[in-house]
């Protein structure tokens, strides 16, 4: 009988103790270092966020946005050195509901592409500068459209394997990135105007006499001081 009693109670210890083993409230010291090591790596992740791809993304922009420059420069002083072809083959031809001198529009886009391309590779006002960009692109693809059309896209292979409009059109795409997002961080606007978009709001609030969220501040604060100086 005592025997028996013994084996009872000591199956009943054991599966107390097994009970106690499997709580989620006690770890074996493996699980524990698991559960460090994966918070370890979700508070790592910002930090490689920050370190290694948020400089990557920034240098990788720059040469969008430098490249994209430097073979964009090259179709303004094309159009330069021939205001009269361009005028009457391409202004005058495609576009002839323009109102004044085709010359007028060719200069224009002449210009706009390598003033633009110079702005925009160093980055200032960027936005601006890179609809402008794009808006003149965007005639671009239209003038190849109807001068050669489609060109078999998306899939057909056409004998003269041309494709005029496809150079134009991928630049449309790209300038209307930089138009949206800016320039990036690698930019005057970024490292010496601190900010395109707060460049704008400054030159807003001075215009039509906003206050800025700094003012606003100020205020707050003379104002607590009044009221505490008060008391």
């Amino acid at each position: 009988m005592k025997l028996s009693m013994r084996l009872i109670v000591a199956c009943m210890v054991a599966a107390t103790g097994s009970s106690f083993s499997t709580s989620p409230m006690i770890r074996s010291p493996a699980s524990t270092f698991q559960l460090s090591a994966a918070s370890s790596d979700f508070e790592d992740a910002p930090a490689i966020q920050e370190k290694i791809f948020d400089p990557l993304s920034n240098v990788l922009v720059t040469t969008l946005r430098v490249g994209t420059c430097a073979l964009m420069i090259h179709h303004g002083f094309d159009k330069v050195v021939n205001v009269d072809g361009f005028s009457a083959n391409v202004v005058a031809k495609f576009f002839g509901f323009l109102p004044g001198d085709p010359k007028f529009w060719t200069l224009s886009a002449a210009y706009t592409q390598i003033g633009g391309s110079v702005l925009l590779g160093v980055g200032v006002l960027a936005r601006p500068v890179a609809l402008s960009m794009c808006a003149t692109m965007s005639v671009a693809v239209i003038f190849h459209l109807l001068n050669t059309g489609g060109e078999g896209f998306p899939l057909t292979v056409v004998p003269q394997h041309s494709y005029n409009f496809e150079l134009a059109a991928m630049y449309v795409g790209v300038l209307a990135y930089f138009a949206t997002a800016g320039a990036g961080a690698y930019s005057i606007d970024n490292i010496v105007l601190g900010g395109e978009l707060n460049l704008y709001q400054s030159v807003i609030d001075k215009v039509f006499g906003g206050s800025s969220d700094d003012d606003f501040e100020e205020e707050a604060v003379v104002e607590e001081k009044k009221s505490f100086f008060g008391k």
